[in-house]
């Protein structure tokens, strides 16, 4: 009977305890939860959608006759990234021309691990990758997003997914000295000067060894020179990047390191954007 008692007595006092401790948690929880839903989604600079057109067999292959046409050379004819030119383009050193039909995609609004969304695609197809893969601008908008519609045939894991996004919490930062020197400080704190070096010249201790999903050689980006980031130069751009990560590549994703502190982020963007004295378009 005393035993018994004990038991009701342990048990009456663990289950005080998991409500004292059971609040701070689930608040904290909520909080969290609130927090995300709270954030915006990064704005992604395309064209017009007023000329997109519908999802249906026409428009993919109408999409693969302008993919054969202006594409092939270089993604091949089966979407695996080795056309007839690919090896020509960068030899051993990435990137090579993407593999549609791996679903692994570096740009992109979405956390690392996912697909990209249909205006990712249509950014990449709609700007190109400077240095590497040329604007297709020239192209009707509404062509572009046929090209998008064929490309995501070639991978079925794109059909019915609903890729998380990246969250973007609050924007560009006033670019004065002291969000610069903090930008600066975030630097040196993540050890990025391991691979894009000191002066941000892409010369960083590890930059030899720096290799892609593939084994090839990846040269970390050189980043006094902002007309040449393959993701582009603008701040939302540069957050895109440094949260979502380069999937493939060497660029891992910082979302999780940021999180509850992504004013550190504008502050690095800052500091990147200084580096050079191009303006960014």
């Amino acid at each position: 009977m005393k035993m018994m008692k004990r038991f009701v007595v342990l048990g009456s006092s663990l289950a005080v305890l998991a409500c004292l401790l059971g609040g701070p948690l689930q608040a904290a929880e909520q909080d969290k939860a609130e927090s995300k839903a709270k954030a915006r989604v990064m704005p992604i600079k395309v064209s017009p959608y007023q000329g997109r057109p519908p999802v249906n067999a026409d428009t993919v292959a109408e999409g693969k006759k302008i993919y054969d046409r202006s594409c092939v050379y270089c993604h091949g004819l089966n979407g695996d990234g080795k056309g007839p030119v690919a090896y020509f383009l960068s030899r051993d050193t990435a990137p090579h021309p993407r593999d549609f039909t791996a679903g692994i995609y570096k740009f992109r609004s979405t956390i690392s691990g996912e697909l990209p969304l249909d205006e990712d695609l249509f950014r990449t197809v709609t700007f190109g990758v400077p240095g590497f893969m040329p604007s297709f601008t020239g192209l009707d908008p509404a062509d572009r997003w046929k090209v998008v519609y064929y490309i995501k045939s070639l991978y079925p894991d794109f059909e019915g997914s609903e890729p998380e996004l990246v969250p973007v919490v609050g924007g560009p930062a006033p670019s004065t000295a002291g969000s610069i020197h903090n930008g600066y400080q975030v630097y040196q704190e993540f050890k990025c000067w391991e691979c894009h070096g000191g002066g941000g010249q892409g010369d960083g201790k590890k930059s030899i060894d720096l290799k892609d999903d593939w084994d090839f050689l990846l040269p970390p980006r050189n980043l006094t020179m902002r007309t040449s980031f393959k993701n582009g130069s603008r701040p939302e751009d540069l957050y895109r990047t440094i949260m979502a990560g380069l999937d493939g590549g060497a660029m891992p994703s910082y979302s999780d390191f940021f999180e509850g502190e992504e004013d550190k982020v504008w502050d690095l963007i800052n500091y990147i954007l200084s580096l050079s004295s191009e303006t960014t378009k």
